[in-house]
C-alpha cells in the first residue's frame, strides 16, 4: 500500500505558515501588552523560559485575532472609550499603569464582543478536504502498515523541527525599534505614547500650582471683602442707631420745652385774669355799663364799638384757658357773655 504524498506535505506547509506568522515582529504597543499579561507567569530574575516565549506567542496571536495588528481593528468609538479611561492614568502615573489600564480595557472589550456574538444553532458539517489542500488532515493510517507508521513518525519529526526552527529564528530576529513618541502639547519627544515631554509636564504642573494659588488668593480676598462689608454694615447700623437716639432725645427735649412754655403762658394769663377780676370785682355797676364793658367812650362810632368787641372776644376766648382751672374758665365765660351782651345793647 503506497503512502499518500499529502500526508507528508501537510505538516511541512502548516509549520511554514505558522512560522511565517510568528516571525511578524510585534509592535512596541503589542510587545508591552503581551509582556504585561505574561509577566505574571515568569519567575522574577529567572532566564526567559520556553513557557514564557510560548505565552508571548499565544497572547500576540490572540491580540491580533481580536483587534488586528497594532490594534488596527478598533473602531473610533472603542478608541475614544479607551482614551477617556486611560489618558488620565498616562498623565499622572508611569508607563506600566497605562499598559495595565489599556490591557484591562481591551479584555473588557473582548468579553463584550464574545457575549454579543451569538453562537451557531447547529455545528456546520465540515467540508470535504481535497488531498492537495494544506489544511486537510492526512488520512488515518492503518495500524497494521509499517510504512504508514514510518511516514507518520517522519511527519511528526518534521513538524517539531519546523517549530524549533521557527522559535530559534524568532529569537534571532531583532525586535523592531519602538516608534518615537511625541508630546501631545508641543510635538517634542515624549517618554510615553500620547503623553507629554518633561518640559510640558513641568509647565503643566507649574500652571496647576499657579491656578491653585490664584484660587486660594481669590478665596482669601473674597473672605476679606465679606468681612469688610460686614464690618461696614455693622458700623452703619450703629451710626443709624445713634442718630435715632439723638433724634429721639432732641424731640423729647423740644416737647419738654414746649410744655414748659405753655405752662408759663398759662400762669401769665391766669395772673392777668386774676388781676382783671380784682379790678372789676369792686363795681358791679360797671359790669352793667356796655360802654365800660367794651372800654369805649359814649360817643364811639359803630366801627369803634365793633373793633372793641372783636378785641374783647379774642381776649376772653375760652380756648386760651381750656387747660387751666375750671374757675378761671368760668370767669372767662362770664366775661365773654358780658361782652356779647354789651355789643348787642350798643348796636341795636
Amino acid at each position: 500500500m503506497a503512502f499518500p504524498r499529502s500526508a507528508l506535505v501537510w505538516p511541512v506547509v502548516l509549520a511554514v505558515r505558522v512560522g511565517a506568522q510568528e516571525t511578524a515582529a510585534p509592535t512596541p504597543l503589542e510587545q508591552a501588552l503581551i509582556e504585561h499579561v505574561c509577566n505574571a507567569s515568569r519567575v522574577v530574575g529567572a532566564v526567559e523560559s520556553g513557557a514564557y516565549q510560548t505565552c508571548l506567542h499565544l497572547k500576540l496571536g490572540s491580540l491580533r485575532a481580536d483587534f488586528g495588528r497594532d490594534l488596527s481593528k478598533l473602531s473610533v468609538a472603542d478608541r475614544k472609550t479607551i482614551d477617556s479611561a486611560c489618558s488620565k492614568v498616562l498623565e499622572t502615573r508611569d508607563r506600566d499603569a497605562y499598559v495595565e489600564c489599556l490591557s484591562t480595557q481591551l479584555t473588557a472589550l473582548s468579553s463584550q464582543r464574545s457575549r454579543a456574538t451569538p453562537g451557531p444553532a447547529t455545528a456546520p458539517s465540515p467540508a470535504p478536504a481535497s488531498p492537495a489542500s494544506p489544511q486537510s488532515l492526512p488520512p488515518e493510517p492503518s495500524s497494521e502498515s509499517p510504512v504508514l507508521r514510518i511516514g507518520l513518525g517522519l511527519a511528526i519529526v518534521l513538524l517539531g523541527a519546523g517549530g524549533a526552527f521557527t522559535i530559534m529564528r524568532r529569537r534571532r530576529v531583532p525586535t523592531a525599534p519602538a516608534a518615537p513618541s511625541t508630546c501631545r502639547m508641543c510635538g517634542a519627544a515624549a517618554a510615553q505614547p500620547g503623553g507629554m515631554c518633561e518640559r510640558c509636564r513641568r509647565e503643566a504642573a507649574d500652571a496647576a500650582r499657579r491656578a491653585s494659588a490664584e484660587r486660594a488668593d481669590q478665596t482669601q480676598k473674597n473672605l476679606q471683602e465679606l468681612r469688610q462689608q460686614k464690618a461696614r454694615q455693622e458700623e452703619e447700623a450703629r451710626q443709624r442707631e445713634q442718630q435715632r437716639a439723638r433724634q429721639q432725645e432732641q424731640e423729647t427735649r423740644q416737647r419738654e420745652e414746649e410744655t414748659t412754655r405753655r405752662e408759663a403762658e398759662a400762669r401769665r394769663r391766669e395772673e392777668e385774669a386774676r388781676r382783671a377780676s380784682q379790678a372789676t370785682g369792686d363795681s358791679a355797676r360797671d359790669d352793667l355799663d356796655p360802654y365800660a364793658i367794651l372800654g369805649v367812650s359814649r360817643d364811639a362810632t359803630t366801627e369803634q364799638i365793633r373793633a372793641a368787641y372783636d378785641e374783647a372776644m379774642s381776649k376772653y376766648d375760652l380756648t386760651n384757658v381750656e387747660h387751666l382751672s375750671p374757675e378761671l374758665q368760668e370767669h372767662y365765660k362770664t366775661k365773654a357773655q358780658a361782652v356779647e351782651r354789651a355789643f348787642l345793647m350798643l348796636t341795636r
